[in-house]
């Protein structure tokens, strides 16, 4: 989400995010609760952050100047068509977000515009809704509604809470460029259910709704529970265990209704969704590479201001938050 600290218990156990594999040569098969057993070894997955600070190169604004953008690995300074041929080798890309920042919302915005130019096909998966809101974004996909009708009749106060008008670009702009949105994520009920008494919980309606779920990757369940920490919610173990099962449900959900849309003929998926989902690519993007083998780009939005930008994406580059990195040019107001 966009800032744990700022999120109740509640929010962080239902929308089990902070802020909230790589391809898979190896399988994994769902246990009879739905749990990633393993049976030809672990899942592949991204290597660990490096924790080496890097000086990224001197920034680069072009186009109109509101956006520079830096190779998450290198700190290589990037233009626009070095992210346009980039985003084009992968079949999903996975941009993160902090659920309050316009600037966020518009770096998505023109990331969904410069996708959607690569021709038709282009779905746009969303965190913000459940799957059980499908029905009423396909009404939004079809025309029938416009954004400021889908807004409520999706009741998005309710289904999200972030203000629409945040969002209200990246729908006009996908749909006007020929792009469907998709719901991504499980049910809160569901998610709490499971956070609540654990896949036992579950009825057997419920139980076939879950996906094969990984809960073995160590350096992910680390950054979990430093998250906990460092918001200042110390937990027993119990708790944790039941705190993280919800989070890996969350993003098993995501990946895999977004790795079913490729598997249905999307060109391309673009998921949008908060940064600790995508965080050192262990969220969403690897459960995404488990089912597709591999072919996921990570982009993540920063926040910075004229005296922290080298130290912001120094940190981002020695925390392998994205493959790519957007900076907003933090003198300019973008308003939506």
């Amino acid at each position: 989400m966009s800032t744990v600290k700022r999120l109740s218990m509640f929010r962080v156990a239902v929308a089990v995010v902070a802020v909230v594999g790589s391809g898979c040569a190896t399988s994994t098969v769902a246990g009879p609760a739905g749990i990633a057993t393993g049976s030809a070894g672990a899942p592949a997955r991204r290597p660990p952050a490096p924790g080496v600070l890097v000086k990224p190169a001197a920034l680069v604004f072009d186009g109109d100047g509101h956006f520079a953008f830096v190779d998450g690995k290198t700190g290589a300074a990037m233009s626009s068509d070095d992210v346009v041929a980039r985003l084009s080798l992968h079949q999903v890309v996975v941009v993160g977000e902090q659920h309050d920042q316009v600037h966020h919302h518009e770096a998505q915005r023109r990331l969904v515009q410069m996708l959607a130019n690569a021709g038709p096909g282009l779905v746009v998966g969303l965190e913000m809704l459940s799957w059980d809101k499908q029905s009423t974004l396909d009404r939004f996909n079809s025309g029938e509604l416009d954004a400021k009708a889908f807004s409520t009749a999706v009741d998005w106060k309710g289904a999200w809470g972030f203000d629409f008008g945040l969002y209200t670009g990246i729908f006009e702009t996908g749909r006007a460029s020929g792009a469907s949105f998709l719901a991504l994520n499980a049910p809160r009920e569901l998610v709490r259910t499971v956070r609540k008494q654990g896949l036992a919980g579950l009825s057997d309606g419920a139980r076939a709704q879950v996906p094969e779920l990984d809960l073995e990757d160590e350096a992910h369940r680390r950054w979990f529970e430093g998250v906990f920490s460092s918001a200042g919610h110390p937990l027993q173990e119990a708790e944790v265990d039941a705190f993280y099962l919800a989070q890996v449900l969350w993003d098993e959900s995501m990946a895999a209704r977004a790795a079913d849309a490729v598997r249905a003929g999307a060109r391309q998926v673009v998921v949008l969704a908060g940064a600790g989902h995508i965080a050192a690519g262990r969220g969403i993007p690897q459960r995404v590479e488990r089912r597709l083998g591999g072919n996921v780009l990570t982009v993540q939005p920063l926040t910075v201001d004229a005296d922290s930008v080298d130290r912001v994406i120094g940190q981002a580059i020695a925390n392998a938050d994205a493959d790519i990195l957007v900076v907003p040019r933090f003198e300019v107001e973008i308003a939506l």
